[in-house]
């Protein structure tokens, strides 16, 4: 009985130290946090890394001295990924780890050129994760944009990470939306864009000590037909009209400026209901309602708050600039670009299958015909202090 209880701890002790033998220590390793991908002499590749140098990122508070670079920028070219890694290779001590990759970028030449035939090697590899951030640098390399520091965050580039998740946008599933549009028929793939930046807007950018230094911020989004080709750039605020539409944004700050109201409404409760209608001769209409609530975050103007009618008065001054300027969006990447980056082709193919089978094939030219008709439904949850601003006086006050 003892021998049987004996060779049984045996084999459970196997169980838990078997598959270790051949993994690699940490200290063997560089840890591969970004990514970059550039057109090379020759129609080649040339990838860029930006790794990690632990013993140089040092936490808040820590003792004096010079704070040295937590990472440096690596970078070579092939013929393909696996070339252009092995080749990177040469230059490392270290095999290169890329389980923790955070950021991937597109240099924009790049990106106009195509990314269908690169990214095989991305998907395949058991080592990398699929929940990454995803960007187009904009008029720049991707080893340019990897060699940025930060000087908040540490490796930098996870700072478009989080510029990116605080702005509305996928964040760490951009990548994955990527993939899942690039397999879809009705719906074409969009990527964020950086650029390069400096802290203070208007003034040229200094070192990367100054008080002033050079930084990557969000620029918008990049708009790819089905072969993955880059045709064009939406701003900032289209890029939160696409998100919006799309029913993936998750914050929106929504400005009025006229004669009489001066007023912002953060919106923090977004949502897109989305009816198609096709009609017997296949006509498409889209019914887009986008709804939101939030807080009332500045009321610079006479309107005391209090009362229903005001409050009723500066939502809908909310809704008419929000509708117009969502529609205009939607009707610039209609007809500048005739690519459905909403995904409103799945929308049909969701509600009506049927109907989708013969529509599919052809999809954007049908999206280019469609009429999208756009509506909004905004609601002040939150005003804050209670009346009007405290620097106005009661003649001016509308009550």
């Amino acid at each position: 009985m003892k021998k049987i209880i004996l060779r049984l701890g045996l084999c459970l002790s196997v169980l838990f130290i078997s598959g270790c033998w051949d993994r690699k220590e940490l200290n063997e390793q560089a840890i591969w946090i970004g990514s970059g991908w550039d057109v090379a002499n020759n129609d080649g590749l040339e990838f860029s890394g930006q790794i990690v140098i632990p013993s140089n990122i040092q936490t808040q508070g820590g003792g004096g001295g010079t704070m040295q670079k937590g990472f440096f920028t690596i970078s070579a070219s092939g013929k393909d990924l696996s070339d252009a890694l092995q080749n990177i290779q040469t230059k490392l001590p270290r095999e290169a780890f890329s389980g923790q990759r955070r950021v991937i970028i597109f240099g924009e030449q790049f990106a106009r050129r195509g990314l269908k035939r690169e990214l095989d090697n991305t998907q395949r590899r058991a080592d990398v994760s699929l929940r990454s951030d995803v960007f187009v640098i904009k008029g720049a390399t991707a080893k340019k944009a990897l060699s940025v520091s930060n000087p908040l965050e540490k490796p930098p580039i996870t700072a478009a990470l989080g510029e990116h998740k605080l702005s509305g946008g996928r964040g760490n599933t951009a990548y994955l939306s990527l993939l899942m549009a690039a397999t879809s028929d009705g719906l074409r793939p969009s990527i964020p864009v950086l650029e390069f930046s400096s802290s203070q807007e208007g003034v040229k950018k200094g070192k990367a000590d100054s008080a002033n230094p050079p930084l990557l911020r969000m620029a918008g989004v990049a708009i790819f037909d089905k072969n993955l080709k880059m045709q064009g750039l939406l701003n900032m605020e289209e890029n939160r009209h696409m998100l919006w539409v799309m029913g993936i944004l998750k914050n929106l700050t929504i400005s009025v400026h006229k004669k009489d109201i001066n007023a912002s409404l953060t919106l923090n409760k977004l949502s897109s209901k989305i009816e198609p209608h096709i009609s017997k001769n296949q006509q498409i209409t889209f019914s887009v309602t986008l709804e939101g609530e939030g807080s009332l975050k500045e009321n610079n103007s006479g309107l005391d708050v209090q009362y229903p009618t005001n409050l009723k008065r500066l939502e809908k001054e909310f809704e008419k600039i929000s509708k117009k300027r969502v529609q205009q969006t939607v009707t610039k990447v209609q007809k500048e670009y005739g690519l459905d980056i909403f995904g409103l082709g799945e929308v049909i193919h969701r509600k009506n299958p049927n109907e989708w089978k013969s529509l599919k094939h052809d999809w954007d030219k049908k999206f280019l015909e469609a009429d999208i008709i756009v509506k909004t439904d905004l609601k002040i949850r939150e005003t804050g202090m209670e009346g009007p601003s405290l620097l106005f006086k009661e003649s001016e006050i509308k009550k």
